[in-house]
């Protein structure tokens, strides 16, 4: 039974899904953002508020001062982190066994020894629930994506209660040390490495900071200027990418060269996956490994962040002394793949704009 769940809702996303970033939205309307290794590690920020949480201990981070978390603050952190790992299906991405116990009940034995109880929706192979020790998460909306598969986008926990859930990146590559324990220091920390990091360590930055780049390949075609037209692009192109067990390499790009607009959705081969074979038609261009230039604009809508961030860049390539060895690239936060973002979605998003540089 757990293999047919998991073909039915995630046959393409297998094998990545305990390494993710997640946006959990509260009934109260705060934000917290989410840096997992399921099922017990996560880094998160609550509203302002970092926290680091491993095993059973929660850790509160501070400028220049970490210790651990007072008891309403971790036991949220901990059920936030129990919310994102029944909205992953991690119970039955990491099942060793299932025996049924009732027309849609299993109990799923996991690598720790313990028993999760899952409940399908009727008729369906669908997950409704999850149950262990830590309470019950109610998966109460799914999402149908053009992939096939299907996504929690909202899932209820006592204490919790209701609360939104997107998915913003799976299969990361966490830095070894990204969820070690903080040790007690008499001074300041760095200021950086109390950032959040979006992938791989990258800080999103109110100005411009170098990263590293992984190698990358890029489907290219003419950006045709409105969002809805963005999204009807874009949508095939991401089931396509998907369909052939590619890594999706962050949101869709939008970016000028040669005077023409240009959207683009970068992925790379899954270690140990299979070769992405180039539709006939397709332009599918690499990009190779290198040092970026990244910025994070902290005020305004879609547009007025895009025209910040490219200043900004623009201004730093100067005061670096650096050369850009490509046009300079914005990321809106948006899920093109589910169609056009609405006005507030356009408000107000994460807008990540960079230049690859020497």
């Amino acid at each position: 039974m757990v293999d047919a769940v998991l073909d039915e809702c995630h046959r393409p996303l297998r094998g990545g899904l305990d390494r993710i970033a997640a946006t959990i939205r509260l009934p109260d309307g705060t934000e917290a953002r989410l840096f997992a290794q399921l099922p017990d590690k996560l880094r998160a920020i609550v509203g302002r508020e970092p926290f680091l949480a491993i095993g059973d201990r929660v850790v509160r981070l501070a400028e220049g001062d970490a210790g651990d978390a007072n008891a309403d603050d971790a036991a949220r952190v901990l059920r936030l982190r129990s919310l994102l790992d029944a909205a992953t299906l991690g119970p039955l991405h990491r099942a060793t066994a299932c025996r049924r116990v009732g027309p849609a009940t299993f109990d799923v034995e996991q690598p720790d020894g313990s028993t999760t109880r899952l409940e399908l929706r009727a008729g369906t192979l669908l997950p409704q629930s999850f149950a262990n020790a830590r309470g019950i998460v109610n998966l109460r909306e799914h999402f149908r994506t053009p992939a096939n598969t299907w996504i929690v986008t909202r899932a209820e926990l006592d204490g919790l209660g209701s609360c939104a859930v997107q998915f913003e990146f799976a299969d990361l590559a966490w830095d070894t040390d990204f969820f070690a324990l903080p040790r007690e220091r008499a001074t300041k920390p760095d200021r950086a490495r109390m950032q959040m990091p979006l992938a791989s360590g990258e800080p999103r930055s109110t100005v411009p900071v170098l990263v590293d780049f992984k190698a990358a390949q890029r489907v290219v075609v003419d950006d045709p200027g409105t969002w809805s037209e963005r999204a009807a692009i874009y949508a095939p192109l991401h089931t396509e990418v998907e369909r052939q067990d590619q890594q999706i390499a962050g949101f869709p790009q939008l970016w000028t060269e040669n005077g023409r607009r240009r959207l683009g959705l970068c992925f790379r081969r899954r270690v140990d996956g299979p070769e992405f074979a180039r539709p006939d038609g397709w332009n599918v261009m690499a990009v190779p490994e290198g040092k970026w230039l990244v910025v994070y604009p902290a005020n305004g809508d879609v547009d007025a962040k895009i025209a910040a961030g490219t200043a900004a860049l623009e201004a730093g390539l100067t005061e670096l002394g650096l050369r850009a060895t490509g046009p300079i690239t914005s990321q809106p936060f948006l899920h093109l793949q589910e169609g056009a973002p609405d006005a507030a979605k356009l408000e107000a998003p994460v807008v990540r704009v960079a230049v690859p540089v020497r």
